[in-house]
């Protein structure tokens, strides 16, 4: 080769070299703070020539030349990593644990003289209520708490967001999901989808929501009857202490009838006014009254004291009680009824005598036989007691059946 053709060659060579190199399109890829993204690169299989991974900083991050891979003097260089195994079939994919959002943005992997370029848009969902703020995916709030779950990305991007409650009941859409009152039924896995360039991630919110289960606030029994008042929780690993006051119906104002605290699953009484009442060690939270009396009927207020606020329950008891003296039979029911409550009075088989929002009925020289009181809503019983009347002979008063 004459030093002119050399010249010519040498020359060819080096504008070869300036050329830039072949940029192929742009993947996106959608990732979730605190989770792992893969940035995907591919060149052709077979023995690999070696590739790098570099910031749209142009900042080093990953590179392999013929020993070993190289990581460079970046903030990822604790997070990230690739996987050797794929290499043999032309993959070269860049691997960043915990995810933060400035991971966000432009990443060039070159390989085989070609620079392949992939999008990184990291997203989170925050949730916000009226006393604090979290990231977290686990979330606990007294019931009655607001509370708004937000969408967080990098600046530009324009996702669609779909939210999702308890199963699988479509919430709405945009960027912040607002609950005005969290309720018992709102909790369980809420899911947030996330949409862009045809790329989905999901989140998935656990929101549990510390209340009372739902359960009847009125216990009925009959004077005499051992009665139980049950306060379910929808939890039972938060510490907390409670009390339980009592208004007996007529009382000017309540009295304390016990105070407790909950540590450790485990309950222990601190104060206990009412001989006949005891709470159960373990729960659910259950407070039994061995012996019920018409002095008992009324209402009551449990409140619960936790480190994120205060719960508080109604219960009511409604006593029926059954006389008789010489001359009558008396029906009547103690605490706080409903005028939707029907209380009857009558002689098995015979037809009964009614008092419609009354709480009491009066059956003046009753006929000898059985007598059967009932409190009922609609057709359903709610109380029943029965009790014998000898008619006209002389019977001790006062009398309560048992």
């Amino acid at each position: 080769m004459s030093r002119g053709a050399a010249f010519r060659h040498l020359l060819l060579v080096l504008q070869l070299a300036m050329l830039p190199m072949v940029t192929l399109g742009r993947e996106v890829v959608l990732g979730k703070a605190g989770d792992t993204a893969e940035l995907p690169c591919h060149g052709s299989s077979g023995k690999n020539k070696g590739f790098s991974w570099k910031h749209s900083s142009m900042l080093k991050i990953l590179e392999y030349g013929h020993v070993f891979p190289v990581k460079g003097a970046s903030r990822l260089k604790p997070r990230v990593e690739t996987k050797k195994n794929l290499w043999d079939q032309g993959s070269y994919p860049l691997i960043i644990k915990d995810l933060e959002a400035a991971d966000s943005g432009v990443y060039f992997c070159e390989v085989a003289g070609k620079t392949q370029e992939v999008e990184l848009l990291v997203f989170n969902v925050t949730a916000k209520w009226d006393t604090g703020s979290s990231s977290s995916s686990n979330i606990r709030l007294l019931q009655g708490q607001p509370l708004t779950l937000t969408v967080e990305g990098p600046s530009g991007s324009s996702p669609s967001v779909q939210w999702k409650g308890p199963g699988n009941k479509s919430k709405g859409s945009g960027q912040s999901l607002s609950l005005s009152g969290l309720e018992l039924q709102d909790s369980g896995t809420w899911t947030c989808t996330i949409s862009q360039n045809q790329e989905t991630v999901v989140f998935h919110i656990n929101i549990l929501v510390l209340a009372f289960q739902k359960v009847s606030n009125t216990v009925y029994t009959k004077e005499g009857d051992q009665v139980e008042f049950s306060f379910p929780l929808s939890f039972e690993d938060e510490n907390l202490s409670g009390e339980l006051r009592w208004q007996a119906e007529g009382a000017p104002s309540s009295l304390l009838w016990s105070s407790f605290v909950l540590e450790n699953r485990k309950l222990s009484v601190k104060e206990l006014h009412v001989p006949k009442l005891q709470l159960k060690e373990s729960l659910p939270l259950s407070f039994v009254l061995s012996q019920a009396s018409s002095r008992y009927a009324g209402s009551g207020t449990l409140t619960l004291s936790l480190a994120k606020g205060t719960l508080q329950r109604e219960v009511n008891l409604v006593v029926m009680r059954v006389t008789k003296s010489k001359n009558n039979l008396t029906c009547e029911v103690l605490g706080p009824t409903s005028p939707e409550l029907t209380l009857s009075l009558n002689l098995e088989e015979r037809a009964a005598k009614v008092s419609k929002q009354q709480k009491l009925v009066l059956v003046m020289d009753p006929e000898r036989g059985t007598w059967q009181c009932l409190l009922s809503h609609k057709d359903k019983v709610l109380l029943a007691s029965k009790i014998e009347a000898p008619g006209r002979a002389d019977v001790p008063d006062q009398e309560t059946p048992q």
